[in-house]
């Protein structure tokens, strides 16, 4: 079985040029205005720096005696200047922390909704290409918030704040380097489209190269089975050096834009000197000057970065952005579920009468030869044991997925202990339901995470008596941590007999109105079976039992020997009144 959808009604068809999600949003605000008070803080320093050099050597160069009463000591000036240098090391030092914190609040909020978009089957659901979008595309978009936003918000107002302050004192000096800056942002355009063409490509290959290993890995044991490494290292490869070529490709591009930031930068420092020569301006001007440039040329070098993380960001937003829009309505969607439900259960606790208990299924339909077919309807009472049976294994998966995944325009009919299961939110489907199923793999987390994974709300003790209703219980307790013990990789390092105990555990934890064993029998022992086998006869609700060997199984079940029901899922389509299959308990 697939996790469980909730399709928004509409999808986004603007891919050209999709919308990313807000950067000027809540906390994020104050963290902008931050970086761009950071911006004119360090032009204001630059220029008191600038002003201070200016000031010692035209002090230095005086004639003795000729000093101004007004003038300053050296001492201060020099106190001035070192506290200038040693602001402007503090600013920076500043920036990088507010610019880091708002790439990564940003990230931070993209990355939930790549992965709601994940669980609610958006997009192209490979493993390779979703660890790309959470990886690659996200670093994308964190480096042009930290690395590219940030020095436009910072560089540029101390770029415009420093030509200002030196077109009302030195409108030559301002001129001249405005020029070298002027060129620049003039072939920067053209640069910044080849750069972005060049930035798709990349991603585009390195896509294809993710998925492409992770399918590989994931098939491994096919693959070595059909004597295939070879060839499939050659396959990797293939990929791997279109990666390293558009990368390359890239990087004439990107190289290019960078020196140019830093041959304008010199091109203002060599037409300051050009200046000083003609004798334009004096030695104390230039030596001011060139404290501004050097205080500029930071901002200017991380400028021509921009470009680079600007075509990148835009290449990954064509890949997440439609993929976080639909997160979004995802997220919208079960809010919407959600206020329904409530309403639903206020009308219900408003009309007290006899609710229907037990499990209902009608209308369900499956994929049949290029067609879809109607199943059987079902109805079992609570304290009844439904055994699936079709001729196909294929066949009882599909049935399962047509009763647990059914959406709310499905045209399946799913009443679960008198809910509607379709119209429940997610935070109240796992209470209706308890699936243990051998397909499924485990999740990360301790021991008590994974068996109250579906009721949270449990208690310790709950856990502990339903760990030793499974067996589970010494083989917890022998470990140091106790219930903190982390399983990983589908609960390694526990046998496959033990990971489906406590599939079990989990299934059964809370007495859910139905609970669905999907193969997991197959993994247990025979005390595993009879341990299972007791718990279905004391579970009061629905027991549905899908297996290859169910007598395995419920031989050892009084209640399943004492009629358990078929719900046989064979038949052709239903065009009559659909039969309905009774159950007691």
């Amino acid at each position: 079985m697939m996790a469980v959808t909730t399709h928004p009604s509409t999808r986004s068809n603007d891919s050209r040029d999709p919308a990313m999600p807000r950067v000027w949003k809540g906390r994020r605000r104050l963290l902008l205005l931050q970086l761009v008070g950071c911006g004119v803080a360090q032009a204001v320093a630059g220029l008191a720096m600038a002003l201070l050099v200016e000031t010692l050597l035209s002090a230095a160069s005086a004639e003795p005696g000729t000093d101004p009463a007004h003038a300053l000591p050296t001492w201060m000036l020099v106190a001035g200047l070192v506290g200038s240098v040693l602001g402007i090391g503090i600013i920076r030092w500043i920036e990088r922390i507010v610019a880091e914190d708002l790439g990564q609040d940003y990230v931070f909020e993209q990355r939930r909704r790549l992965v709601t978009a994940a669980f609610g089957g958006a997009g192209n659901r490979s493993l390779g290409v979703i660890v790309t979008r959470a990886s690659n595309d996200l670093t994308a978009v964190r480096t042009w918030i930290s690395r590219g936003l940030v020095p436009l918000l910072t560089g540029l107002p101390l770029i415009l704040v420093v030509l200002g302050a030196l077109t009302f004192s030195h409108l030559v000096i301002a001129a001249a380097v405005a020029l070298p800056l002027l060129l620049m942002a003039a072939l920067l355009p053209w640069l910044a489209r080849m750069a972005r063409e060049r930035a798709r490509t990349v991603r585009r290959m390195r896509g294809r190269m993710s998925a492409r290993i992770a399918d590989a890995v994931k098939a491994g044991d096919s693959v070595i089975l059909a004597g295939a490494v070879r060839r499939e290292l050659n396959a990797v490869d293939r990929d791997s050096r279109k990666v390293v070529d558009a990368a390359v490709q890239r990087s004439y591009v990107t190289g290019l834009i960078r020196a140019l930031t830093v041959t304008a930068a010199s091109l203002s420092t060599v037409a300051v000197v050009l200046l000083s020569t003609f004798g334009w301006i004096d030695t104390a001007s230039v030596a001011s000057v060139m404290t501004l440039l050097g205080v500029m040329s930071t901002p200017l070098t991380d400028l021509g970065q921009v470009v680079e993380y600007r075509q990148n960001f835009r290449a990954a937003r064509r890949v997440i952005a439609p993929v976080l829009h639909q997160a979004q309505e995802l997220t919208a969607a079960e809010a919407e579920r959600e206020r329904r439900w409530e309403e639903v259960e206020a009308e219900a606790e408003a009309q007290p009468g006899n609710t229907p208990a037990g499990v209902d299924v009608v209308g369900a339909t499956i994929a049949h030869r290029d067609t879809h077919v109607r199943l059987s309807a079902l109805h079992a009472a609570p304290g009844s044991v439904v055994q699936l049976q079709a001729t196909d294994p294929l066949r009882r998966r599909q049935a399962l997925d047509a009763m647990l995944m059914a959406a709310e325009d499905s045209p399946a009919k799913v009443r679960i202990a008198g809910a509607e299961y379709p119209l429940a939110p997610l935070r109240e489907r796992r209470h209706l339901v308890g699936v243990a199923a051998r397909h499924l793999p485990l999740e990360r987390g301790s021991v008590r995470r994974l068996v109250a994974y579906r009721t949270p709300e449990a208690s310790d003790g709950e856990i502990r008596w339903m760990l030793d209703r499974v067996g589970l219980l010494e083989t917890v307790e022998d470990h140091p941590r106790d219930l903190g013990r982390r399983l990983k990789n589908d609960g390694a390092p526990w046998t496959a007999q033990q990971v489906a105990r406590l599939k079990v555990a989990r299934a059964f934890l809370g007495q859910p109105p139905l609970v669905v064993l999907d193969e997991v029998d197959q993994d247990l022992n025979t005390d595993g079976l009879r341990r299972l086998a007791g718990l279905i006869d004391r579970h009061p609700g629905v027991v549905l039992v899908s297996s290859s060997n169910p007598q395995a199984l419920l031989r050892y079940s009084r209640r399943a020997e004492a009629g358990a029901v078929l719900w046989n899922v064979d038949a052709e389509p239903v065009t009559a009144e659909l039969p309905v299959l009774h159950a007691s308990g």
